[in-house]
């Protein structure tokens, strides 16, 4: 069984109703073959952007934050998951499994960020790869050709005649 890692975010409830709540979805999710590892409270917090709550339809802009750690089969995540969203007391449920995000290192060159973009081989590549449409290759010829007439002209000195 995979491990995952439940998020839940509850409505604004008083120390009973949370309890009962949280109490509804630990029991749910041993009922339905989860074994919970452990669970920690991420405390009273202001949401990133506001929710709705699902009943009423009332902004939800903060909440309680908790987060459990569960190993349950795949099928018991789907179908828990589906419970627990259409619970009325919470807000937000994800499931996020360590399988499912990519390991791979990410490489990340500093030296060639840093420099500026007519420098960088990115680029550069996408310059060399870009198609340029009719009107843009239009408006770049007269304009080269506008500074092309901006530019003094010195015309050839006739020699003297003799």
């Amino acid at each position: 069984m995979p491990l995952y890692e439940v998020t839940i975010k509850t409505k604004a409830l008083s120390k009973t109703d949370l309890f009962t709540a949280l109490k509804r979805a630990a029991t749910l999710l041993l009922d339905h073959g989860a074994v919970i590892k452990d669970m920690k409270s991420l405390g009273y917090r202001d949401l990133a952007f506001k929710k709705f709550a699902k009943q009423t339809n009332e902004a939800v802009y903060t909440s309680n934050l908790f987060l459990m750690n569960t190993y349950m089969p795949i099928s018991t995540a789907k179908n828990t998951r589906a419970i627990l969203q259409n619970d009325l007391d919470f807000v937000y449920i994800t499931y996020v499994n360590d399988k499912e995000q990519a390991k791979g290192e990410l490489d990340c060159d500093l030296e060639e960020i840093l420099k500026p973009p007519a420098e960088r081989e990115t680029v550069k590549q996408l310059r060399d790869g870009q198609k340029i449409g009719h009107f843009t290759r239009q408006i770049i010829y007269k304009r080269l050709e506008k500074e092309w007439r901006a530019i003094p002209k010195s015309y050839p000195i006739a020699p003297p005649r003799k």
